[in-house]
């Protein structure tokens, strides 16, 4: 039974690194690809705030486009949607959330040229 361990082992730790060097190529097709959502001069980043009772959540619409934008933001921790107008070349900040225990989360933004 000890000689067939090995085989064994070797066989299954192969099949590991194959599937898992094939995993990054298929995810890499539309890595940094603008979400459907956003016209493509639209940014959006965001970032979580420390304050002395937890995280604000801020979600950033920059918008580089020559017309105005309005836009809906959410998250996966506040999923209620605010109306937000962003200017053209502008940059509007939504608050989010306020004093968040987590400081991770993943914004949600559509955008409509006017």
């Amino acid at each position: 039974m000890a000689r067939f361990v090995r085989p064994l082992a070797l066989a299954f730790v192969a099949s590991v690194v194959l599937a898992s060097a094939a995993l990054p190529e298929a995810r890499a097709a539309d890595a940094g690809a603008p979400a459907p959502s956003l016209p493509a001069c639209v940014a959006v980043s965001t970032a979580s705030r420390y304050v002395p009772y937890g995280y604000n959540h801020i979600v950033s619409v920059t918008n580089g486009c020559a017309r105005d934008a309005d836009c809906l933001v959410s998250t996966d921790v506040n999923p209620q949607q605010r109306a937000v107008a962003v200017a053209a070349r502008q940059t509007a900040e939504v608050t989010t959330f306020m004093g968040s225990p987590s400081s991770t989360f993943t914004a949600k933004v559509t955008c409509k040229l006017r």
